[in-house]
This record gives structure tokens, C-alpha cells and sequence, in this order.
């Protein structure tokens, strides 16, 4: 019995392995010279290098410039379980934003089985300042709600996800239209919210030490 060795190039896969070896040295590079390093667009660079980082695989310093991610705990694995209980605890969208200076990259959604429902996509970009995340992460909060404050007709719990250092580095988000959470809902869903990003937490704490 033999074994083929022939395969399809895929030529994104090939230029995303490209990337990360240009970055593997730990300096940070900008899109114009990377593209001209792996002999690209820097349209075509611009996406893959933002694909990756929704992945956490690398990070965007405030000068725009890209450098792989030291090797760590993978949130998104992590806390996806706990994405998927709390979806279904709230019947609404969950989040997973993880911190990026001064945004918050969202790496994982998991979508309310139930219509009408938010929808969103992994690489959405978001201030961190705003909304309910920005109350627990630029505020301080340990719970943030957001009643219509960011969008009209929609509100929102977050809750901080905090490593081992006691950093806050993600926060997990339920968002949902007003005519789907009262008030009073809103605070039943924000402690379901707590309560799973206390578990992220733990397991990323156990992890890293």
C-alpha cells in the first residue's frame, strides 16, 4: 500500500505560513514591508494579518505594525464551552472579546438559536471604551450592563475575563434587542454572564501558573 504525497498548494494557507515565519523573530513588522517580503498585495496581507490575530496568533501594536503572539493558553478554546452554555442559559449572542490595546478583537461568537436574535463575526473590531465591556474593562466594574447606551434598541451584559496575573484581558458579552431583555432580565443574564467568565478565569489562571 502507498501513500500519496501529492496535495493541492493553497495559496492563502501558503502566504499565512509565510507571515508567521517572517514574524517568528519577535519584531514587530508593518504590512508595506511584509508584503514586499513575502512578494504580495498589501491588500492581501492587511486580511490574512487580521484573520490571524482574530485567531490570537498575532497582535497589532498602536503603530499599526504585527508581531506574533508568545505562546499562550488559547482563550478562544477556552472559554468557547462556556460561549455555548451561556448562549443557551440567555437565549441571546455571547462574545468573546479579547483585549487589544485600545480595542477589544472579537475571536468568537456563538449565535442565539432562537429569532429575532444580534448577530456578529469573529474579527469585528470594537473601542474599548464603549458599551457594557468598557464598563468593566475602562471602568472598573466587575459587571456591566448597557442599556441602549451603545445602540439604540439593543442591551448588553459583560464580564471581565482575568489571567493570572490579575489582568483583564477578554471579557464575555451577552447582547440581545430590548424587546428580548426587560431590565429585569438584563441582571438575571449579567449574573449567568459573571458567573461563566469566573469559570474562564479559573481555567486560564490554572493554565498559565
Amino acid at each position: 500500500m502507498t501513500t500519496s504525497t501529492s496535495y493541492r498548494h493553497v495559496p492563502a494557507v501558503d502566504k499565512a505560513a509565510r507571515l508567521l515565519a517572517e514574524l517568528r523573530d519577535g519584531e514587530a513588522s508593518g504590512i508595506s514591508d511584509l508584503a514586499r517580503r513575502i512578494g504580495a498585495s498589501k491588500g492581501t496581507v492587511r486580511d490574512i494579518l487580521l484573520t490571524l490575530e482574530a485567531h490570537d496568533l498575532v497582535s497589532r501594536e498602536d503603530s499599526g505594525h504585527f508581531r506574533a503572539r508568545a505562546a499562550r493558553p488559547g482563550l478562544r478554546r477556552l472559554a468557547h464551552g462556556a460561549l455555548v452554555s451561556l448562549s443557551r442559559e440567555a437565549g441571546e449572542t455571547a462574545f468573546l472579546g479579547v483585549v487589544d490595546s485600545h480595542e477589544i478583537v472579537i475571536t468568537d461568537v456563538v449565535e442565539s438559536a432562537s429569532d429575532p436574535h444580534m448577530s456578529g463575526r469573529i474579527g469585528w473590531r470594537l473601542p474599548l471604551g464603549v458599551g457594557a465591556h468598557g464598563k468593566v474593562l475602562e471602568n472598573g466594574e466587575e459587571l456591566g450592563l448597557d442599556d441602549e447606551e451603545y445602540l439604540e434598541g439593543v442591551r448588553a451584559a459583560a464580564a471581565p475575563i482575568v489571567d493570572a496575573d490579575g489582568r483583564k484581558v477578554a471579557v464575555l458579552i451577552v447582547v440581545g434587542f430590548k424587546s428580548r431583555l426587560p431590565l429585569g432580565r438584563l441582571r438575571q443574564v449579567a449574573r449567568l454572564v459573571a458567573a461563566r467568565a469566573a469559570e474562564v478565569s479559573a481555567k486560564l489562571a490554572g493554565r498559565a501558573a
